[in-house]
Order: structure tokens, then C-alpha cells, then sequence
């Protein structure tokens, strides 16, 4: 490639990542294409920008794109390896798949991750602020609050318990958590545990046996290290959908971009779906301040004698409740009208995503 093609090839991946509904929004001074150009080679983003979302055969990708069935599979699987496109068996032959930025391309760079592609993706997503993927709706992470931490009688759907979406899986994973790896390679270490990352496969069993950058775990280990979250103080986050559900990220606001960036915001609730905050009994809150130490985001102050909630701060994670020597706070549902069911499934998300950004990807499909 001459390096005019080799330029074009970055830039119309870019074009294309922006065009699935996630996003990948261009920044003035190139970053985008920095971070592009750490991840692929040109002839890996000509490729990749040509792909499809749903997947294709080797056979089928070839005849589409007219091109040269011979090499093929192997820089496709190269592609894989390197958690630049997504690959699968299926009834019909092994499928090779364009994938978002995030969640998607970035956080499968896991393995590859160095101090350079650290700082290249630190400047672009300081430069690019989270864009029309966090400033659009439906929001793309939800919080589900911890199970202990909600009133007795109130009614919870399972699409609010993280237990639930354990325990409806067929298979489970946990990964290191890539802004915690991401951080500690800039020089900033996080207090909290790494390898929090849960992942599942609703209907696959072993579904990550052969996974590099997941290790395979039990449901029972996916629960202790989803309560070792919750008490080390970690926030349970995951995707903005009632189901499907194939992760549950222990997030905080030191490493995580979304909630660093939900937290900086002023109004988190722009950013996350919640349906819970906190309710703190008056009659039983000392002041001490233990909830304090444990918001990650500053909703929690003691004007006086007693804890007082800022509603439009809270995102009604739980994490404050459960360490509460007085047994003073509660989660409690927000008012009927603010309270929104999840979108149904993924594709639902991506539909309506779509539509608020102002995008079709149909040629993707």
C-alpha cells in the first residue's frame, strides 16, 4: 500500500466503526487513527473496514469482495487472534464478524495492551469525551444494585439482580479488567481488585475453555467474586438491556472511562441507567461518615448530624449500604415516572441507538 491508501484505510475503518451504533467518533488532531494504526495493520483495516456485523464465511466475504480466497482464512484468523474481528463456528462454517470499538475491539486488546497503546488510547478518549456514545440515548451501561441493599418489599425484576444473571447462564469467565491495566501501565494503580471483569454465555456451556484472555470459571466463583466486589466497594454495571446480558463489569471511578466520566459529569443519570437510589433512616444515622468514604460519587455528605442524599448524585449503586454500622441506609426504587424497564435485547439497543444518533448501519448488516 502507498501511504495515501495506507491513510485511507485507517480513515474509512474509522468512518465505518462510527457508523455502528456504539460509535467511534473522530477527534481533531488524528487520535482516533493513532489508536487504529496501534491495532491494525493497513492491510488488517482495508479489511476489516470492508466486513459485516453479522458475520461471513470465508467463502461468502471472498466473492462479495471479489477478492482472493487464497490467504484469506489465515489473516482472518490472524484478525481474531488479535481481537480485531469477531470469529465462530457455526452450522454453516466457521464466521468472521466486524465488531464495535467498545465494547468490542478495545477491550479485546487485553493480551496486547503495552505502555504505548496505554497513552494512544488515554488521549484519544480524554480528547473524544465519550461522544455521541454516552451523550446519546438509551444510556449505555446500567448499574444493578446490590441485592442486600434493597428494601425487603419492594418488587425486583431479574434483569436487577446480579445473582439472577449469574445463575441463568450456561457457561462463566472472568477477565482482568482492562482500565485497571490500562491505569496501573500510565502509573496509576487502582486500590481495588484487578480481575473483576464476569463473563457469560447465556445458552453456551464451556463457551470459554479456549479463550486466551477469559479464564473459565464455576457459577459458584462467578457469586464469591461478585460479593468480594460488592464488599470491596466496587460498582456492578453492565449492559443497558433487560436480556442477553453477557458481562457484569465491578467498576470504579478511577479506571472505568464510563463512570470516571459519569462521575466528572454532574449528572450521572444522563449516562446510566438507574432505578434505585438511597433512602437513609434518620432515626438510626449516626453521621459517621463510613457512607461517605464508600460513594464513589460524591451523593452522600453530613451537613449536620445526620447523612443526607444528593438524588441527582446517586445511582443507586448499594455499595454505602452494606457497610452502614447503623443499619441506616436502604436502596429504595425512584419515583414511578423517573423508573424505566431496560431495552428488551441488544439488537433493540442498537435500533434505537441508532436513531438517536442519526446513523444507519444497515450496509454493515
Amino acid at each position: 500500500m502507498t501511504t495515501e491508501n495506507t491513510n485511507d484505510a485507517y480513515e474509512r475503518l474509522a468512518e465505518v466503526l462510527d457508523k455502528i451504533p456504539n460509535s467511534y467518533a473522530s477527534v481533531e488532531d488524528g487520535a482516533h487513527l493513532k489508536v487504529l494504526r496501534w491495532i491494525f495493520t493497513p492491510e488488517e483495516a482495508d479489511l476489516a473496514s470492508r466486513m459485516k456485523l453479522r458475520g461471513e464465511t470465508v467463502e461468502e466475504m471472498a466473492d462479495r469482495l471479489k477478492l482472493n480466497i487464497e490467504g484469506m482464512e489465515s489473516k482472518l484468523e490472524t484478525m481474531s487472534e488479535k481481537g480485531q474481528i469477531r470469529a465462530w463456528n457455526s452450522s454453516t462454517g466457521r464466521r468472521y464478524a466486524l465488531i464495535p470499538f467498545a465494547v468490542g475491539i478495545y477491550e479485546e486488546q487485553l493480551g496486547r495492551m503495552d505502555k504505548e497503546f496505554a497513552q494512544l488510547a488515554q488521549d484519544y478518549f480524554v480528547k473524544w469525551g465519550g461522544g455521541e456514545l454516552l451523550g446519546t440515548k438509551p444510556a449505555f451501561f446500567r448499574v444493578i444494585p446490590i441485592n442486600a441493599a434493597i428494601k425487603t418489599e419492594l418488587e425486583i425484576h431479574p434483569y436487577d439482580v446480579a445473582e439472577e444473571i449469574i445463575r441463568s447462564s450456561k457457561s462463566w469467565g472472568i477477565r482482568e479488567c482492562i482500565c485497571k491495566k490500562q491505569q496501573e501501565l500510565l502509573g496509576n494503580p487502582c486500590k481495588y481488585p484487578k480481575s473483576v471483569c464476569l463473563i457469560f454465555a447465556p445458552k453456551k456451556e464451556n463457551a470459554f475453555d479456549e479463550d486466551e484472555l477469559t479464564q473459565s470459571i464455576t457459577m459458584e466463583e462467578s457469586l464469591k467474586i461478585l460479593r468480594e466486589s460488592e464488599e470491596a466497594g466496587l460498582v456492578h454495571c453492565t449492559m443497558n438491556i433487560q436480556r442477553g446480558n453477557y458481562y457484569i463489569c465491578n467498576c470504579c471511578t478511577c479506571c472505568c472511562y464510563v463512570l470516571r466520566a459519569v462521575s466528572l459529569s454532574g449528572a450521572p443519570h444522563a449516562f446510566v441507567k438507574a432505578n434505585f437510589i438511597i433512602s437513609v433512616d434518620t432515626e438510626l444515622c449516626s453521621g459517621c461518615g463510613t457512607c461517605i468514604e464508600r460513594c464513589q460519587f460524591d451523593a452522600l455528605s453530613i451537613p449536620e448530624d445526620i447523612s443526607v442524599v444528593n438524588p441527582d448524585l446517586c445511582v443507586g449503586c448499594g455499595v454505602c449500604v452494606i457497610t452502614c454500622p447503623e443499619g441506616a441506609l436502604e436502596l429504595k426504587s425512584v419515583k414511578a415516572e423517573e423508573m424505566k424497564k431496560p431495552i428488551e435485547s441488544f439488537m433493540d439497543w442498537m435500533t434505537q441507538k441508532a436513531i438517536s444518533r442519526g446513523v444507519d448501519p444497515s450496509d454493515l448488516l
